[in-house]
């Protein structure tokens, strides 16, 4: 306990800390700023009198602190509700209220040093958050769109400018293209969780080519440290490269293959279980500042050692979470500080009013990050797109990678700085720059998060046009949808190969979604959710379910025995039953052909995918059936807060969602009146999964739901939220002919204490009579004896083990 108390004062400590000895250091070196005060307290400086050995500051600068820091969290909140990063916000602030315009901020120094950390504790997080299983996921096409899209930018750059000003020189030139090479990976990881497509394919395919982007812009940086001096001798040229390549190599291969493996197995053990959290992260530490040092004194960039540093531990299992937990309500104050004084108090503001910036500026940023979006023809057709189609899943991949590709942050700012600090490129040039990056930081993640939601209603609208309960024609029949779960350990280009195993099967995959665990071992998760081009079932309606559910209750064990030994052909001819009980009969006769044509796909499918992937180590395999649109999920949405209170769903909680929806109290409801009700409570419903569900319950097709209809369905939901493990009429016929099974069994038989043993044919003939299938089964499964023949869900997964398919 003392220890988890001590694991978490760690962040705040070390936030006072460092704090202090900012503050403490200010001034004690010339800072790169813009129109700032320099403020020094040497050991002659004395504030209002106080001795040479203290340093005072007023009520005033306290208080003008907190107001900066505050507003810069108020402002990072409403850019952020505006659909742009909350460091637009951040950086505003700090060029208003810091030295370029306002001057309000006392020791401008001290925050900009504070936010220089915040800068190593981001590019330390982005090494703890290397995921070595996305890589091999993505595999080739992750490091090629990282290339090129650190390449395009950077030559676009150098040329622009070159051509521009021709005094600016090469070394100018190419500090303008380097601004532009990398993406700032927090930038799109943010837009592409909040549009929900962080784990799709795509989505994983970003944020790989983003890690490789980073490694790409600290080679960079490095080398750019020793392109802006005077006549460097050759060697100078290559020593930084050398070193950055070098040290990826050399502390980077053992920091995601061995070196994990050590601390989990041996260092960690070493220490009681209760202290091995202190323990990793004072080894986390002492190796960030070994590895700072290290980088720097070997001219390569400080920032790359703190990269490795966190990769040393990406694959350490809970390191990731852990530090997460431990490290990220510092971080996140950290980045604040860093984004609005590091970066907003060296926003050269005042020169935006010149013509040549905004000019410059603009065309910086229609062509050095436009360009950059060209890396999304880098991106494979995930999924497969019909013929006249609304909504296209390639268009939408296209946007997506283009727009995240372009989106710029912190160390577009590092770079152009330092260019700046080393006098090669002049204010007005950094002011075109910086103008050209604030603008991509506003314009792409907003443009990103627009068309995610564009082609999200374009989503929602094929679903709905492709609804069969909706379209005026058909066969009465439709392509049978199929959910595919795959968990292996590993493989390169997983992705590729799956995306070929669907090709091949004749799957059409509509949506897929991709994750993996963290830790020595990952396993990668994926669900695959495909539609079958050569296999089609009968449209499933409400109506045609609970007549099948009442006709199984009907079946006597001699119509059972028909079902299970005649042809539907031969069903149809007969005349020996009345017609209410052979339309009964053909219905589950023909729902049993259909299951068995679904089982007999299912297991095709798991024993191709086993006998083709065999090489990724397969270890779950998982075929069912799976409907686009299930009407059951706005009743789901609509019960949730309900199952959250831990309340029991009953009828009666929906007859009055009913009553409170009919408003009119006419007896019913159309698709209008439930969505206002729906959105006024909160929910997010679209208007096509209401449309999918009024078509499933509406049986007369007026496109109203009465309150017959609506009590119908909700029965029948009810039922299957009660009853998960309920008879399976692909089952039916193993069950009602349990007798003929157990026949040849001669160990099973029914043990009365007074009667003695009872020959079980005879039992199940007593039985029977009623003619009561309720009544069969229950018997067969209250008895003494156990069934050796478990009824199986209709929903429950095909779960295969990787024995049975071998």
């Amino acid at each position: 306990g003392k220890m988890s108390r001590l694991s978490n004062l760690i962040a705040p400590t070390t936030f006072l800390f460092l704090s202090l000895i900012s503050f403490c250091y200010a001034g004690n070196e010339d800072p790169v700023l813009i129109g700032s005060k320099s403020i020094s307290y040497g050991k002659d400086d004395t504030i209002g009198g106080a001795s040479q050995y203290t340093i005072r500051v007023s009520y005033e600068q306290i208080f003008n602190i907190l107001v900066f820091i505050l507003v810069a969290y108020v402002a990072g909140l409403v850019t952020k509700a505006m659909g742009m990063p909350a460091l637009v916000g951040e950086i505003i602030t700090g060029f208003l209220l810091g030295p370029p315009l306002a001057d309000f901020v006392p020791f401008p120094e001290a925050l900009v040093l504070i936010g220089e950390i915040g800068l190593i504790f981001l590019i330390l997080g982005a090494g703890i958050e290397l995921d070595v299983a996305q890589l091999r996921q993505t595999g080739t096409r992750a490091v090629a769109i990282a290339f090129a899209g650190s390449m395009l930018p950077l030559v676009t750059g150098i040329g622009i400018a070159y051509a521009t000003d021709s005094d600016l020189g090469i070394k100018g030139a190419l500090a303008v293209g380097a601004s532009f090479a990398p993406t700032s990976s927090g930038v799109a990881a943010s837009a592409l969780s909040s549009g929900g497509i962080y784990d799709t394919p795509v989505g994983r395919l970003i944020m790989a080519s983003c890690v490789v982007d980073d490694i790409i812009g600290l080679i960079l940086l490095s080398t750019f440290q020793v392109l802006v001096k005077d006549d460097p001798k050759i060697i100078e040229y290559f020593i930084p490269l050398i070193s950055s390549c070098g040290f990826l190599l050399v502390l980077g291969v053992p920091a995601v293959t061995f070196l994990p493996r050590f601390i989990e197995q041996k260092f960690l053990p070493m220490f009681p279980k209760n202290h091995q959290d202190v323990a990793m992260f004072g080894l986390l530490f002492s190796m960030l500042m070994g590895y700072l040092q290290l980088l720097n004194y070997t001219k390569a960039s400080y920032l790359t050692g703190a990269f490795l540093a966190g990769a040393s531990f990406s694959q350490v299992d809970g390191a990731y979470e852990k530090f997460k937990h431990s490290t990220d309500s510092l971080k996140e104050w950290l980045l604040r500080i860093f984004f609005a004084a590091t970066i907003g108090f060296q926003v050269p503001v005042e020169l935006f009013r010149e013509p040549y910036v905004i000019g410059m500026g603009f065309a910086l940023w229609a062509s050095c990050v436009a360009i950059k979006s060209l890396v999304a023809f880098f991106v494979p057709r995930f999924e497969e797109t019909e013929k006249d189609s609304i909504y296209d899943p390639y268009k939408r991949d296209l946007l997506v990678t283009g727009l995240s590709m372009s989106c710029r942050g912190e160390f577009s700012f590092i770079i152009s700085g330092f260019a700046l600090a080393e006098g090669v490129i002049d204010p007005k040039m950094y002011a075109s720059v910086v103008l050209a990056v604030l603008i991509s930081a506003i314009t792409s993640p907003f443009m990103l998060l627009r068309g995610i939601n564009h082609f999200k209603t374009l989503q929602e609208r094929q679903l709905l046009a492709t609804d069969p309960l909706l379209k005026s024609k058909g066969d009465g029949t439709m392509p049978l949808h199929l959910h595919i779960h795959l968990q292996t350990k590993g493989g390169w280009c997983l992705l590729d190969r799956l995306q070929a195993e669907m090709h091949d099967l004749g799957l059409v995959v509509e949506d897929y979604r991709t994750t993996n665990t963290r830790g020595l071992d990952p396993t990668i998760i994926s669900d695959i959710y495909v539609r079958d081009t050569k296999t089609t079932i009968a449209i499933p309606t409400l109506k045609n379910q609970i007549a099948i559910e009442e006709s199984m209750h009907k079946i006597d064990l001699n119509q059972a025995h028909l079902v299970r030994t005649s042809s539907i052909q031969d069903l149809r001819a007969m005349d020996t039953l009345n017609e209410e009980a052979k339309e009964g009969i053909l219905m589950i006769a023909m729902k049993m052909e259909e299951d068995a044509i679904i089982e007999a796909r299912e297991k095709q499918i798991q024993a191709k995918l086993f006998r083709d992937m065999s090489d990724f180590s397969m270890t779950v395999l998982d075929v069912e059936q799976w409907n686009p649109w299930d009407w059951t999920a706005v009743l789901d949405k609509m019960a949730f807060n309900k199952r959250a209170n831990g309340e029991e769903l009953d009828l009666k909680y929906f007859m009055k969602l009913f009553n409170i929806v009919d408003t009119d109290g006419s007896g019913t409801f159309g698709e209008e009146d439930l969505l206002y009700v729906l959105k006024g409570a909160g929910m997010t419903v679209t208007r096509e999964r209401l449309a999918a569900m009024i078509a499933v319950v509406d049986e007369e097709g007026n496109g109203q739901i009465s309150v017959r209809e609506w009590e119908k369905a909700i029965k029948s939901y009810l039922d299957q939220k009660k009853k998960p493990r309920k008879l399976s009429l692909a089952d039916i016929s193993e069950t009602l002919s349990i007798r003929d099974r157990l026949r040849g069994n001669l160990d099973l038989d029914v043990v009365d204490e007074d009667e003695g043993t009872e020959d079980f044919d005879e039992e199940i003939n007593n039985i029977s009579r009623g003619g009561n299938l309720d009544v069969v089964i229950e018997a067969v499964n209250s008895g003494d004896w156990q069934d050796p023949f478990p009824i199986r869900s209709e929903d429950t997964v095909i779960r295969t083990g990787v024995e049975d398919l071998a």
